[in-house]
C-alpha cells in the first residue's frame, strides 16, 4: 500500500509538469496565430504611451551624469524629434521626452520648477494660446501619477509590457481576446492601424503614407476653431500679465542653475492663419521673452522650418524627422540657446 501511494506521489509532479508544458504550447499556438491573423490585415507591433511610460523619462529628468535636457510640449515636437540623433549632436546633454500627445505642457513645466534636483535644461514646445491659464493642468494627471503611484514595481512591469509590445502586436490591449469579442458583439469596426511609429523613448514618427492628410487637416483645424469658441483669446495685457506665474517657475529653475528655452514649433495653412488671427505674434509671443525672463524661439525664424513640408498643417512625417532634429539643433545652438 505504501509502496503504491509513493508512486502516485511522484506520477503526479509528473503530471502536472505535462500539463504546463501543454497549456503553455497551446497557448503559444494561440498568439501565434493570432499574430499571424494581424500581420495579414497589415497591423504591425505597437508600443502604447501611458502615465506609466512617461513617469520613466520623468526619473531620468534628475540625477543625471550628463545635463538633462527636457523636453515639453505636445504632439508636434514628440512626433518630430529623432531621439537617439540628438543625443548624437548634444552629447553633453540627456534627452528626455516629457511632452505628450494632445495635452499642452505647463504642468509639467511647474513640476520641474517645484523639483530641487532638477537643474538641467528646459526645451518647452508651445504656443500663445498654451500659455493661457486655461491649459496650466493639461499634463497634471501625468505629475499625479508619477508623484502618487509611480513606484519601483510599476517600473519593471512597464519595461516588461514595452519589450512585448514591441515585440507583439497582441501586446497592445486593442488586440486582446476581450477587446475582440466586444467588436464581434457589438459589430464594430477593425482596431485603427495607427500611422504612429512609437519607440520605447517616447519619441514617434507619422507615417503619412497611411493617412488621409486632408480629413487629418480638416480635423486639426475643426479642433482649433471649436477650442477658440469655447476658450476665447485673452486680451494681450492679461495674457502678459498672467505670465507671471510662468516667469516664477522658470525664475526656479534658474536658480538651480538651469534654464528654460520656450520654443514655438510651425504651423502652416488654415491652421496658421487662425492661430495668427486669434494670438497675434507681435501682441503675444513677441513679448514672452520679456515677460518671462526666458529666452524664445520662433521656428519660422530660421530657413529651414520656413520650407518645412508639414502634411497636415502641423506634423512632419517620420521621414523627415533627422532633417528636423538637425535643423532645430542648429539653430538653437547658433543662437547660443544650447551648447554643443
Amino acid at each position: 500500500m505504501n509502496s503504491a501511494l509513493s508512486i502516485v506521489r511522484q506520477q503526479i509532479p509528473q503530471r502536472w509538469l505535462v500539463v504546463w508544458v501543454m497549456a503553455l504550447f497551446f497557448a503559444a499556438g494561440a498568439v501565434g496565430v493570432a499574430e499571424w491573423h494581424w500581420r495579414s490585415l497589415d497591423y504591425h507591433p505597437h508600443i502604447r504611451d501611458s502615465a506609466q511610460l512617461w513617469s520613466i523619462q520623468r526619473d531620468r529628468a534628475d540625477g543625471a551624469n550628463r545635463v538633462p535636457l527636457a523636453l515639453l510640449g505636445a504632439s508636434h515636437i514628440q512626433y518630430a524629434i529623432d531621439m537617439k540623433l540628438l543625443k548624437k549632436l548634444l552629447p553633453e546633454y540627456q534627452p528626455v521626452m516629457l511632452a505628450y500627445n494632445g495635452h499642452y505642457p505647463l504642468a509639467t513645466l511647474r513640476d520641474l520648477a517645484r523639483d530641487q534636483a532638477f537643474d538641467g535644461v528646459v526645451l518647452c514646445d508651445i504656443d500663445a494660446r498654451g500659455l493661457s491659464r486655461y491649459y496650466d493642468d493639461a499634463q497634471q494627471p501625468f505629475v499625479d501619477y508619477y508623484h502618487h503611484q509611480w513606484s519601483p514595481s510599476w517600473h519593471f512591469h512597464r519595461l516588461m509590457l514595452t519589450a512585448w509590445q514591441r515585440i507583439a502586436i497582441v501586446g497592445s490591449e486593442r488586440f486582446s481576446i476581450v477587446s475582440r469579442l466586444l467588436r464581434w458583439i457589438g459589430n464594430g469596426p477593425p482596431p485603427w492601424r495607427s500611422p504612429v511609429r512609437f519607440h520605447a523613448d517616447r519619441s514617434g514618427g507619422i507615417d503619412f503614407s497611411r493617412v488621409d492628410k486632408a480629413a487629418l487637416t480638416r480635423g486639426f483645424i475643426d479642433g482649433l476653431q471649436q477650442d477658440l469658441r469655447k476658450h476665447p483669446a485673452i486680451p494681450a495685457d492679461r495674457w502678459l500679465a498672467d505670465l507671471q506665474r510662468v516667469r516664477e517657475w522658470c525664475d526656479a529653475i534658474r536658480q538651480r542653475g538651469g534654464k528654460v528655452v520656450f520654443f514655438r514649433t510651425p504651423t502652416s495653412g488654415t491652421l496658421q492663419a487662425d492661430e495668427n488671427a486669434a494670438f497675434p505674434r507681435p501682441r503675444y509671443w513677441d513679448k514672452l521673452a520679456q515677460a518671462t525672463g526666458a529666452p524664445t524661439f520662433y521656428a519660422t525664424d530660421a530657413a529651414y522650418f520656413e520650407t518645412l513640408n508639414l502634411h497636415d498643417g502641423s506634423h512632419v512625417d517620420y521621414h523627415d524627422r533627422p532633417a528636423y532634429t538637425r535643423a532645430l539643433v542648429a539653430a538653437l545652438t547658433e543662437r547660443g540657446l544650447l551648447q554643443r
